[in-house]
């Protein structure tokens, strides 16, 4: 089963601009690395096309096979990325958190490749995809920054692939743990906490293997003092010996 987790903010060679327009709206935009090197000015109108859409934890932003007539940057709550095997077993392919985006790849086709489900309640800023070829062919250098984006997207998508072939579970684990302690992670006094509520099942689903092995290794790793499990999350507490199973 390949399966795929991104948790990197993908950059954009060039610099980024310091932006001088408060709006909630740009403010979310500006975190998106292909609107970094926009102006303000641009920016702002740019933003004007976006409109607010909220969804409650358990809804669907889109289905997989959905016509891909939007692009979502999200706003507020947090995003599952789904697909189903040909077995019908559900695959996660990412979580995605405010400032970032779902239905990038798929604005390009005319379906959409995966589906997008609130895991809590989400607010979402959308551009209709007649707007997104609009602005591309408007914004030239644009054009060129998203391109870009999307090439390290899929190479990045490549390189976790072929470590979920050649990985053995605990390093896919690990790694799993690692990404999103990066990504959704806070201090707190005994580490570093992961701000969404995983199930066993759900680890599973997102590197590959049974409910059965996830719980196996999780279990070695608390005992190993790598981690612990407060309110329903996930407290890494050394980081540097969850590190080092990735060089094992």
């Amino acid at each position: 089963m390949l399966i795929y987790i991104s948790f990197e903010d993908f950059s954009i060679r060039g610099a980024v601009k310091k932006s001088t327009d408060k709006s909630p709206k740009t403010a979310i935009l500006r975190k998106i690395p292909f609107f970094r090197g926009v102006s303000d000015s641009d920016l702002k109108e740019i933003s004007q096309k976006f409109s607010e859409t909220e969804f409650k934890k358990g809804e669907y932003l889109f289905w997989e096979g959905d016509p891909s007539s939007r692009l979502y940057v999200v706003k507020e709550g947090k995003v599952k990325i789904t697909k189903y095997s040909s077995a019908g077993k559900e695959m996660v392919l990412d979580i995605v958190s405010a400032g970032e985006i779902c239905g990038s790849g798929a604005i390009f086709s005319q379906t959409q490749v995966a589906s997008a489900q609130a895991i809590e309640d989400v607010s979402t800023y959308s551009l209709s995809k007649k707007d997104f070829l609009l602005l591309l062919e408007r914004h030239k250098k644009l054009a060129i920054q998203i391109i870009m984006y999307l090439g390290e997207k899929l190479m990045k998508a490549h390189e976790m692939m072929i470590s979920l072939v050649s990985s053995k579970v605990d390093r896919r684990i690990a790694a799993l743990l690692i990404g999103l302690s990066e990504k959704h992670g806070s201090l707190v006094p005994q580490g570093i906490r992961i701000n969404l509520r995983l199930t066993r099942q759900d680890i599973a689903d997102i590197v590959g293997t049974t409910v059965e092995t996830a719980i196996r290794v999780m279990s070695r790793f608390k005992k190993q003092g790598m981690l612990v499990t407060d309110s329903k999350h996930i407290v890494i507490t050394d980081k540097d010996k969850l590190k080092k199973i990735l060089l094992s």
